[in-house]
């Protein structure tokens, strides 16, 4: 797959180029492509378990079209699934069965042309197609090697470190590692198209002068790659314009969700940190030191600064690290990368494995056991089972369905000497797994000792580093502090403030001044107004106490008081 639409947008680059420009050079080949137009040819044998080859004289023949300029090739195998790939492989397999299902449906509608390309579709390159392939190359002396992982980044790898002169591939993820030249496209003829990354810098769909690899990897992840699928709304044409006014990748995704409004996954920011140092340290292999290193090293300048923790932390998702004697049994196709045995002993892919246990079944006189090391069969008389209790006599006679059967004591004899060695190189494999696996164990707890020396190293720079960082967090800090300052009163009206309790005291005084002396002036007059004693027994008097005086009710007579 690689990048969507890079290679449309880097037209302006691409040159036509023929095989022969290339004589007394060196070209590695993506495998893997070739094997999946082999396919073609032989579909509908595959698909049924049928024997075939058209797939394997398919890319020997494109070999041989190489030599014929005094090419040398290398040939370039994918190895296992890489954990950062893990969606985009589950993804592929649900298109496989897709295209599976709609080739059945095509079938039935009598469309046998988009019945067989859908058949095509849904067939995957297996580690067995591989070994064949392996098997023919070495005999003509082709230089062949099985990458642990992702065979892009092999590529790249040998690219980079000039191994190869030019590598041919229908993948544009090549350019988002860095390869130098890639060649695309290449048909029957011999003519493909070229393009040379140091060429990237006058395309005319977009300006990429002056723009670092640093830039470019994050350009061509923002718009979608196999280890990081992009984001709803944003292809190539808005990646460009976001990276090309951002100073780094952080800066790029902000600018997505604040200036353009795009909704951005929470963990979009650690995805592509991953995307981005897959790309940077995916584990490959070494034809000259024969051992297992990264595309790049570690100290890098490809690397962004906000990345440079994350190498203290869990890379796991890089694949695991392999000893030498591990690494080498892979490259050179002694064992499968997916599961570290023998491709004689390693899994087939499901529709394999059904048919030969059906022409096992149908079989009745033959049993076929695949020996370690060797590709031939070995032919065993078959017997019935027994529990492991029952012991074969071999004089003795036993009657099933009717019939007398005697079991012959050579046949018993071959058949046991099978099983045993069956046995011994089933308990030989495991231990040579076993051993693998530990030892590989021991090489990545000698790797996590150097990450933590590492670490330690780092700290020890933070700590004399710490003075440094106060001084940029006083600055951002006062970069950030608000321009404008709290509101202050004048003086003049703090004063008065404090002066207003004082004469609010003093009109309060005056208050109670004035409520003495009316209080004084209603007890005279009260007094002024008051009833004779001699006929206060006499009379019932009320009294009503207004501002006006005091006055007494009807019940008295005005005539009886004494003034």
């Amino acid at each position: 797959m690689g990048i969507d639409s890079l290679l449309k947008a880097l037209k302006s680059v691409t040159k036509q180029r023929h095989i022969s420009e290339y004589s007394n050079k060196k070209i590695a080949v993506d495998t893997y492509c070739w094997l999946h137009k082999g396919i073609f040819l032989c579909a509908q044998e595959l698909s049924e378990g049928r024997e075939t080859n058209e797939h394997i004289n398919y890319c020997l023949k494109k070999v041989e079209q190489l030599k014929k300029y005094n090419i040398t090739v290398v040939m370039v195998f994918d190895g296992a699934k890489l954990p950062s790939k893990k969606s985009t492989e589950e993804e592929r397999e649900k298109r496989r069965n897709d295209n599976l299902q709609k080739h059945l449906e095509f079938k039935q509608q009598g469309e046998k042309d988009k019945a067989y390309t859908k058949l095509v579709e849904s067939i995957d390159v297996t580690p067995q197609m591989a070994s064949k392939l392996l098997e023919a190359l070495r005999t003509r002396n082709i230089e062949c090697i099985v990458a642990p992982y992702e065979a892009d980044a092999q590529l790249a790898y040998l690219s980079l470190t000039e191994y190869v002169d030019v590598i041919i591939t229908e993948d544009s993820d090549l350019l988002a590692y860095g390869a130098r030249k890639v060649l695309y496209k290449l048909d029957k003829f011999g003519y493909g198209e070229e393009i040379d990354y140091d060429s990237i810098q006058t395309c005319s769909e977009y300006n990429f002068q002056n723009w670092h690899h640093q830039k470019f990897l994050t350009f061509c992840i923002l718009s979608g790659c196999d280890y990081l699928g992009s984001i709803s709304g944003i292809g190539i044409k808005r990646a460009y314009q976001v990276v090309a006014t951002s100073q780094n990748y952080k800066q790029a995704i902000d600018n997505l969700q604040r200036k353009q409004k795009v909704s951005v996954p929470f963990d979009y920011v650690e995805q592509f940190e991953k995307a981005y140092l897959t790309f940077l340290f995916q584990r490959v292999f070494c034809p000259v030191q024969r051992k297992m290193v990264t595309v790049n090293t570690f100290d890098t300048d490809l690397l962004y600064p906000q990345m440079k923790s994350l190498l203290e932390g869990n890379l796991d998702f890089l694949g695991n690290v392999y000893t030498d004697t591990l690494i080498q049994d892979i490259a050179d196709g002694r064992i499968c990368p997916q599961d570290l045995k023998p491709y004689s002993q390693s899994s087939k892919n499901l529709k394999q494995q059904s048919l030969d246990n059906k022409q096992q079944s149908e079989n009745n006189d033959q049993l076929e056991i695949p020996t370690f090391g060797s590709g031939r069969p070995v032919q065993v008389f078959k017997f019935i089972k027994k529990s492991q209790s029952t012991k074969i006599n071999p004089e003795e006679s036993f009657e099933r369905s009717g019939e007398s059967k005697v079991i012959n004591q050579s046949q018993v004899i071959n058949s046991k000497s099978t099983e045993d060695n069956e046995k011994y190189q089933i308990e030989n494999q495991q231990n040579y797994e076993q051993s693998n696996l530990f030892s590989s164990q021991q090489e990545t707890l000698k790797q996590k000792s150097l990450i933590n020396s590492n670490i330690l190293a780092n700290q020890n720079k933070k700590k004399s580093s710490k003075i440094i960082i106060k001084h940029e967090q006083k600055k951002i800090n006062e970069y950030f502090q608000p321009s404008f300052k709290p509101f202050k009163p004048p003086s003049s009206l703090v004063q008065q403030q404090e002066q207003t309790p004082s004469e609010v005291n003093i009109i309060e005084e005056e208050i109670q001044g004035i409520e003495q002396k009316i209080n004084s002036q209603v007890e005279e007059e009260f007094q002024q107004y008051s009833i004779s004693e001699e006929y206060i027994d006499n009379f019932q008097k009320k009294f009503y106490y207004t501002d006006f005086g005091l006055f007494l009710s009807q019940e008295l007579q005005f005539k009886q008081i004494q003034l």
